[in-house]
C-alpha cells in the first residue's frame, strides 16, 4: 500500500500543480506547513508564490496583464520594499492652475484651467509599467461648473452645473452632466441627454459640493450655509434616484460597499456618530436620516465636558471593488479585503483646537451590517462594544488647517499625514502608515522592531525607521474624552523628511505620494513621488 507522501511523489507534476493553482493563499500557506514536499512544490512555483505574495499585501492581481506571473511577481517585490521602506523614484511636478478645481481619483489628477477646459495627468508608476500620460479636453457643456468627479475605470466625467444666479426662482435647477473623460461629451452609458437634473427650494451662493462615484452610482452632498444640507445618491447611467436626505446633521459621506453607504452625523446631544443605511433597500422619497428602515447607528466616545465638537469628516480610497481600467494592462493592483480603512478627521475644541485622526477598517463594520432596521434616538452601538479593538485614534501633531481640503491622504491600507514640528526638528516630514494586517504581522516575523508606544507619543521622530505599532493609542480620561479611550487596530509606519516643502499638505494615491505645495505665486504644485 502507498503512503501518502508516496503516492503525491507517483504522481504527475503537471497534476500536483494544477490542483494547487485552485487554491487561495491561505490553504496554499497551510499547505506549505503539511510537508516538505507540498513545501518545495510551492516555493518552486512563481505563480504560486506570486498568490501567496499578493494576498499579504493586499493586492489583486491584474487579469488583462501580459506579463507572467515570474514578471509579475518579481514587480510586486519591487514595489512593496519601496513603499516598506518609503524609497520613491522620480519626482514630478505639475503647476497648481488657478481655477481652484481639481480632483485625484484612480492615480489620475485632474485641474481646470481658467479657460474652462481640463487637463487630466495619468501618474505613471514604475513597478506597475504604467506611463505619465497627459490630456486636455474642453466641454461645450456646462460653462458654469462648481464641482466635477471621475472615475478613470468608467471614462466616466460628471461635472456639477450650478444655475446663474436669479432673483425669485423658487425651484433653482442644478445640473451634473454625464461625460467622458476622454473627451467630455456625453457618456454612451448615460440615458437620453446625459443631464441628471435636480430642483432645489433655494439657491446658496455659499453652497459647495462633495461628489463620488462608485460603480453605477453617484453621491452628490450639498453643503449649505443659508439651509439644511442635503445628500442624494443616483444611478448615473439611468439617472434615477436612490436616496436623498436632508437635515444640517449630516456631515460627509464615503461608499462603504456596493449597497452600503457611510455617514458621519452630529446628533442633537452634541456627540459624533457615524450610520450606515443600506441604500438599495432604502426608499428613494426624501426624508430626514433619523427616519431611515434599513440604517444603522456607531457610538464614538463620550467628549469631556470642557471639550467642543467641530468636524468630523469620513473617507475612503478607493471606492468599493473599484478596479483600473482595463486598458492599462496593471500587473496587480488594490484589492478590495475587508482590511481597506475609513479614516475619519475630528476637530476638537478645548483650551485650543485639536485634530485627531481616527482610523477603522471595513471589517470592523461588516459583522454590523446583518443589525440594519429602523433608527431611533437612542440606537447607537455603544463605542465599547465596536471601537476600542478595531479602530486606531491619536492626536496629529501641527496638522495643516487645510488638511480637510486636501482630503485625498489614504488610499487603500495606507495613511499619509504630513508633519512639521520640534519633535522633526523643524523639518517637513511625512508620515507613512499601513494598517495592513498581513504585512504588520509578517514584518514582526521577520525581526522589524516594535514600537513601545504609539507615534504621536515619541518624543522625537527617528527618520527612515520603521516600526510596528501593536501598543495601544491611549486618551487619558478628562482630557480630550469622559473616560479613558485605548484603541488597538495595528500598523506599520514609517517617516521620511521632504526637502524645500515647508508647511505643504499631502495627498497619497496607489502609486504616488504627492506633496501640495499651495502657497501664492509661482510655486505652487503638486510635487508627486512615484512608486
Amino acid at each position: 500500500m502507498c503512503s501518502a507522501a508516496n503516492l503525491l511523489e507517483i504522481l504527475p507534476p503537471e497534476i500536483i500543480l494544477g490542483i494547487l493553482l485552485r487554491l487561495d493563499a491561505v490553504s496554499l500557506t497551510r499547505c506549505q506547513l503539511v510537508c516538505k514536499f507540498f513545501r518545495d512544490t510551492i516555493t518552486q512555483s512563481a505563480n504560486l508564490v506570486y498568490t501567496i505574495e499578493l494576498a499579504i499585501s493586499q493586492q489583486e492581481d491584474g487579469q488583462t496583464s501580459i506579463l507572467s506571473p515570474k514578471e509579475k511577481l518579481e514587480l510586486l517585490r519591487n514595489q512593496q520594499k519601496h513603499w516598506t521602506q518609503m524609497r520613491w523614484g522620480d519626482e514630478l511636478r505639475y503647476t497648481m492652475k488657478k481655477s481652484g478645481l481639481w480632483e485625484l481619483f484612480g492615480n489620475v489628477l485632474v485641474q481646470r484651467n481658467l479657460d474652462h477646459s481640463f487637463t487630466f495627468v495619468q501618474l505613471p508608476s514604475t513597478h506597475r509599467n504604467i506611463l505619465e500620460r497627459t490630456w486636455t479636453v474642453k466641454p461645450e457643456r456646462p460653462h458654469i461648473v462648481r464641482d466635477f468627479g471621475i472615475d478613470p475605470s468608467q471614462d466616466l466625467f460628471v461635472l456639477i452645473e450650478v444655475p446663474r444666479r436669479l432673483r425669485n426662482v423658487s425651484s433653482p435647477i442644478y445640473n451634473l452632466h454625464i461625460q467622458t473623460m476622454s473627451t467630455a461629451k456625453k457618456h454612451p452609458l448615460a440615458a437620453e441627454s446625459g443631464i441628471i437634473r435636480h430642483a432645489r427650494h433655494a439657491f446658496d451662493q455659499s453652497t459647495s459640493f462633495s461628489i463620488q462615484i462608485s460603480g453605477d452610482y453617484v453621491g452628490l452632498f450639498f453643503h449649505d450655509s443659508a439651509m439644511q444640507n442635503e445628500f442624494i445618491i443616483w444611478e448615473w447611467k439611468t439617472g434615477n434616484k436612490k436616496l436623498h436626505f436632508d437635515g444640517d446633521n449630516l456631515l460627509s459621506f464615503s461608499f462603504l460597499s456596493e449597497r452600503h453607504i457611510l455617514f458621519s452625523t452630529f446628533t442633537e446631544e452634541g456627540a459624533f456618530e457615524l450610520f450606515i443605511v443600506d441604500f438599495i433597500a432604502e426608499s428613494s422619497e426624501k426624508q430626514e436620516y433619523n427616519s431611515v428602515s434599513h440604517g444603522l447607528k456607531l457610538a464614538l466616545p463620550q467628549l469631556a465636558l470642557d471639550v467642543s465638537p467641530l468636524m468630523l469628516t469620513v473617507r475612503s480610497d478607493p471606492s468599493p471593488h473599484w478596479a483600473p481600467h482595463s486598458d492599462l494592462k496593471v500587473p496587480f493592483y488594490a484589492s478590495h479585503s475587508d482590511e481597506k480603512i475609513f479614516v475619519a478627521s475630528l476637530w476638537l475644541q478645548k483650551a485650543s483646537i485639536r485634530h485627531l485622526t481616527f482610523v477603522f477598517t471595513l471589517s470592523a463594520l461588516l459583522p454590523r451590517l446583518h443589525t440594519l432596521g429602523p433608527i431611533s434616538t437612542d440606537s447607537a452601538i455603544p463605542w465599547e462594544d465596536w471601537g476600542p479593538q478595531t479602530t486606531r485614534m491619536d492626536e496629529s501633531h501641527r496638522i495643516n488647517a487645510g488638511f480637510d481640503t486636501w482630503a485625498c491622504y489614504l488610499y487603500g491600507t495606507k495613511l499619509a499625514l504630513p508633519e512639521q514640528s520640534g519633535r522633526t526638528s523643524g523639518n517637513f516630514t511625512v508620515h507613512l502608515f499601513d494598517f495592513n494586517p498581513r504585512a504588520v504581522r509578517k514584518a514582526i516575523s521577520d525581526g522589524s522592531r516594535i514600537a513601545e508606544g504609539s507615534v504621536p507619543n515619541i518624543e522625537h521622530i527617528e527618520l527612515e525607521t520603521s516600526l510596528c505599532v501593536t501598543a495601544p493609542s491611549v486618551f487619558r480620561a478628562g482630557d480630550l474624552f469622559e473616560d479613558e479611550i485605548k484603541t488597538w487596530l495595528p500598523y506599520r509606519w514609517i517617516s521620511r523628511t521632504i526637502p524645500d516643502a515647508n508647511f505643504s499638505s499631502v495627498m497619497c494615491s496607489e502609486d504616488s505620494i504627492i506633496i501640495v505645495q499651495d502657497s501664492t505665486g509661482v510655486g505652487a504644485c503638486y510635487r508627486v513621488l512615484s512608486f
